[in-house]
């Protein structure tokens, strides 16, 4: 009874309001008060009996929950410790238990046909297919276990509400305690101590160093110093995830650092390890450092579950070349030589003169050592014809096909991998496989997907090209190689492309390179034609560029052309593209197969390498590509526009 009168209270009241309106009536019209009371009692008997009814469904439907998940007597729906709600496949509430009302609900306003408004949007159809859902209320949070069940045969759910709230907080609390470990380290202090007096090179140090300082004692961090610019800190994932919502900003105000009203040009490196113990992180942070320097430093790199995070990256690098190292590396790789078999030299697929170039180098080396010795290449591939026709006039048979190098493979069969560090854009994919010995030489900034199984891997962001790198190393080894001119201009050939003619990219160890190659006879004249164009490639070129479309100080052209040479006169088109005032990026794309290839270049100021990363591919700070597969222009063009406003926003 006592439910039932709470449950009717509204309709007690409306009958007394209209009982007493009757009696006023009966004082002036007895005829018309009796009607009025005549119509007051078949309301309320109506009342009475649907409220009757309504109650006995609601018990019914008790009953049967009870007697579905076995409830007993005692322990029954109604009294049952949970906040229960009853609800029918569309979202209708039929019913719910005090304890939904008073410790759920509370003093929301309950709406009998929207259940969503306590599931946080989520519908009765998501809940039915799933064990439970999370839902928040107020300030409160709670899982939610549907039970499914049959009411006059509408399918009906028993939603049992089961507060969290506490362990919620206790769980967040121990994923934002959770300890991670990062290694600070300057890129560039030896550069740095060689162009100042050590009076003013350690005031410079120390201000760095302070400056990384003060930025680490905003947050509740771990702090040790393991020398000269290198930290280590343990810090709560809540502050790294406050450091990584400000873009790790100690990057640029270490970039930014003055002395005496002359930016210094210091960058620093940053690697987080994050895992389940300090060990693994500590080990998980040291590839992530060498993942973050290997992409040209200036940048924090974060490792979790094996994939890579990266933040920065704004600047081109310096050249930190040891000649010391190079000394150790090309002792090391003729070593490597003699003791082996033969040796099989391979570059990136669709090879260029970098490429080719600096295979030819150490074609050099190899026969110093005394090996018999071959350039892996695809012919009909090849961006490089004329080089390769150059050397085979010159010294013989020295390309081989993929068929023809698994044939020579053996256990003892040296692989030297140049101008790549990746093996999905190797020239074969099936060589390296089978190759038990692998060094890799390349200058480009270093992606997750690298190769990491090479006994040598001298790997250089800063370097203007592996041509450059490997004539370097030819001058260092023990036993030096006989470089022929021919040789020689196959490697200045890889420089001027990868600097373009000297203008880009090319530092002191550049130019000191040329003028070795240059002592060894190389003609700049013949390098240069290497570069030149049939007329019509030149025409086709000129096409593309009139194609161009301005986005946001980015050239976007699109190569709707046929030609055997697409690939060479593509890259060229989107070189030219930066020719054009206002254009600080350029990118030109063509199709091949069912794939969108893009090439991009810049004079510096975009980074094109991190939006190429953004579309699967990968390259330098200046000069990078990408391959869309199973993508159609617009599609193409779509991305592409995305990528350069996520790269430009994150600036």
């Amino acid at each position: 009874m006592k439910r039932f009168f709470k449950n009717n209270i509204v309709v007690f009241g409306i009958l007394a309001v209209s009982l007493f309106t009757a009696l006023v009536t009966l004082r002036y019209n007895k005829a018309a008060a009796f009607i009025e009371l005549a119509i007051l009692a078949a309301l309320a008997v109506f009342a009475v009996v649907n409220s009757l009814l309504s109650m006995k469904h609601t018990d019914e439907m008790i009953s049967s929950l009870n007697k579905a998940y076995d409830f007993s007597e005692k322990d029954n729906l109604v009294n049952f410790p949970l906040p229960v709600l009853v609800t029918t496949a569309s979202g209708r509430i039929l019913w719910f238990n005090a304890l939904f009302s008073t410790r759920v609900a509370g003093e929301l306003r309950i709406v009998s046909d929207d259940v969503t408004q306590f599931l946080s949007g989520h519908s009765v159809e998501d809940i039915a297919n799933s064990d439970r859902i999370y839902t928040d209320i107020e300030d409160n949070s709670y899982s939610v276990y549907p039970f499914p069940l049959k009411i006059r045969e509408e399918d009906c759910y028993a939603l049992i509400f089961s507060d969290e709230t506490q362990m919620r907080k206790t769980y967040y609390e121990y994923l934002l305690s959770r300890p991670n470990v990062m290694l600070f380290s300057i890129d560039n202090l030896d550069e740095i101590e060689q162009s100042y007096a050590d009076g003013d090179f350690d005031a410079m140090r120390s201000k760095a160093e302070k400056l990384i300082d003060t930025w680490l004692s905003e947050y509740t961090c771990l702090v040790r110093k393991l020398g000269e610019g290198r930290f280590v800190v343990v810090c709560e994932e809540r502050d790294l995830t406050q450091m990584a919502e400000r873009k790790f900003d100690i990057l640029d105000t270490i970039r930014n650092y003055e002395y005496e009203g002359k930016t210094v040009g210091i960058t620093l490196s940053i690697g987080i390890g994050k895992s389940s113990t300090l060990r693994e992180g500590e080990q998980q942070a040291r590839q992530a450092l060498d993942m973050a320097i290997g992409r040209g430093g200036d940048q924090a790199a974060i490792l979790r579950n094996g994939d890579y995070e990266f933040f920065g990256g704004a600047s081109k690098g310096v050249e930190k070349r040891s000649k010391a190292r190079t000394r150790i590396v090309a002792s090391a790789i003729q070593k490597l030589m003699e003791n082996s078999s033969n040796v099989l030299v391979m570059g990136h697929r669709f090879s260029d003169l970098d490429s080719i170039g600096s295979a030819v180098g150490m074609l050099c080396a190899a026969n110093a050592a005394g090996k018999t010795a071959k350039i892996v290449v695809n012919r009909s591939q090849s961006l490089a014809q004329p080089l390769i026709d150059a050397v085979e006039e010159s010294a013989g048979n020295v390309f081989c096909s993929e068929a023809q190098a698994l044939k020579l493979i053996d256990k003892k069969t040296l692989l030297i991998i140049v101008d790549t560090h990746r093996s999905e854009v190797l020239e074969s994919t099936a060589v390296y496989n089978e190759a038990k010995t692998v060094v890799v030489i390349d200058h480009h900034r270093k992606n997750v997907d690298f190769i990491n199984n090479s006994i040598v891997f001298q790997h250089d962001p800063n370097a203007s090209s592996a041509s450059e790198m490997v004539a370097e190393l030819l001058q260092y080894m023990p036993v030096k190689p006989k470089i022929t001119a021919t040789d020689a201009t196959a490697m200045l050939a890889g420089v001027m492309l990868d600097t373009r003619n000297f203008a880009l990219k090319a530092g002191v160890r550049t130019f000191e390179a040329a003028a070795f190659l240059k002592s060894k006879g190389a003609d700049t004249v013949k390098a240069r034609k290497m570069f030149m164009n049939k007329m019509e490639n030149f025409k086709l070129r000129n096409e593309i560029i009139a194609s161009a479309e301005n986005y946001k100080g980015c050239a976007i052209a699109y190569a709707a052309i046929e030609s055997d040479d697409i690939r060479t006169i593509t890259s060229q088109a989107a070189d030219e593209l930066l020719n054009i005032d206002s254009v600080s990026a350029s990118f030109a794309m063509f199709t091949a197969g069912n794939a969108i290839n893009i090439s991009a270049r810049s004079l510096g100021e975009v980074n094109v390498q991190l939006i190429m990363e953004k579309l699967g591919g990968g390259g330098h700070f200046t000069m990078a590509a990408a391959q869309l597969a199973d993508c159609d222009r617009e599609t193409a063009q779509t991305r592409l526009c995305a990528a350069i406003d996520e790269y430009l926003n994150s600036k």
